[in-house]
């Protein structure tokens, strides 16, 4: 699948990027707010990770739709990950932003071995996708993986999987050697089968949004087959997917109006609800007529229904990007391979990220200028 600039689509970029610091644990995700409201959103998370447990024993594969960089998105699955009833009925954790060339090191990283800042970095740098994977909530799940097996939470370690597919960028040198590697779905799908499907495990898998999604849009359905529909047309009934809510006026409308909430769509009425309600560029608005109320959305997709995308839906609250400082881009061998890498992914794709790339650097040589003027 062509979506290497789908990653970079999803978010504009911030004016002044956050600092790393806003991820540097569990509890940074709060910001300001109180204890019983923390203490309050803790219990309503091990409720619906009790629910998404239980559907463990009919699923083997518990698949997050996730908004990229979404800070509220990452506070959920920092809870799932820290909650023994959840993560304990599970072998593997697999993730998008990962290079599967590098799963050696990440067997090493979460088992607990020392290891380089550079060599943590490439699991996530070296893969197909530029840029979004620096957002320091990646970097924490990770972590909170190690930590957990280090904690020996549950029975049994926890393996961290890479489902990204083993790309080498010393080796890719013209597009034509990238092209080998465009194919992100079908490797994903592959790492599921072979690591888990094939040993009789379970696992949660965490992919962008789009790779979730059980049926295609009418005008997308040649950017397919994603993760999901690979993995629901060669296993049926293996794959339970859940994806969020962006907006407040579109978790009203589905019966979800305080954060965090969940509620299944399989057997239910959001089953004929329009998947459209969970895209975060839709916007809903509320109409009323002949004493029944109707909801507009802007503009017109005609998206499927939520029962043939989605088994589950999650409404986390206001969703936020978390950016890493932009000072990261002025380390001039890495932006040096990452205009290389620009280069090479518009020759294959026409899609060019280098204005991405000039814009970091120069907030970070702002920033820079500021610290010493």
């Amino acid at each position: 699948m062509n979506n290497f600039i789908e990653h970079l689509a999803h978010r504009a970029l911030p004016a002044l990027a956050c600092c790393a610091m806003a991820c540097a644990s569990p509890m940074a995700y709060a910001g300001a707010s109180a204890t019983a409201s923390a203490s309050a959103y803790a219990s309503d998370s091990a409720s619906i990770n009790a629910e998404l447990a239980r559907e463990f024993a009919h699923h083997p594969l518990i698949m997050v739709g996730e908004y990229h960089r979404s800070r509220e998105i990452h506070r959920f699955l920092q809870q799932l990950l820290r909650d023994p009833a959840f993560i304990c009925k599970a072998d593997a954790v697999v993730i998008e932003f990962g290079n599967a060339r590098l799963q050696q090191r990440a067997d090493d990283f979460v088992a607990g071995k020392p290891m380089r800042e550079d060599e943590l970095a490439s699991l996530w740098r070296e893969t197909a996708v530029p840029l979004t994977w620096n957002s320091p909530v990646y970097r924490q799940f990770i972590e909170t993986v190690r930590e957990i097996n280090q904690a020996r939470l549950c029975p049994h370690p926890i393996r961290l999987l890479l489902g990204d597919p083993p790309l080498d960028w010393s080796k890719v040198k013209t597009a034509a050697d990238l092209a080998a590697f465009n194919d992100r779905d079908r490797h994903f799908a592959a790492v599921v089968e072979r690591e888990v499907l094939a040993r009789g495990q379970r696992a949660l898998l965490v992919t962008g949004k789009f790779h979730a999604w059980k049926t295609l849009p009418r005008d997308r359905e040649a950017e397919g087959p994603t993760v999901a529909q690979l993995l629901e047309r060669r296993h049926p009934g293996k794959l339970f997917v859940v994806m969020t809510v962006p907006s407040a006026e579109a978790a009203r409308a589905l019966g979800m109006d305080a954060a965090p909430a969940y509620r299944p769509v399989r057997n239910s009425g959001l089953a004929q609800a329009d998947f459209q309600l969970t895209d975060f560029a839709t916007t809903v608005t509320p109409s009323s007529a002949n004493g029944k109320t109707r909801l507009q959305l802007q503009p017109v997709k005609h998206w499927p229904r939520m029962g043939e995308v989605v088994d589950g839906l999650l409404y986390l609250g206001a969703d936020e990007s978390i950016y890493p400082s932009p000072e990261i881009y002025l380390e001039p061998a890495y932006q040096q391979e990452l205009r290389r890498h620009a280069r090479i992914i518009n020759e294959l794709l026409g899609q060019d990220f280098a204005p991405a790339i000039d814009e970091l650097v120069a907030q970070a040589l702002k920033i820079r200028d500021g610290k010493n003027p």
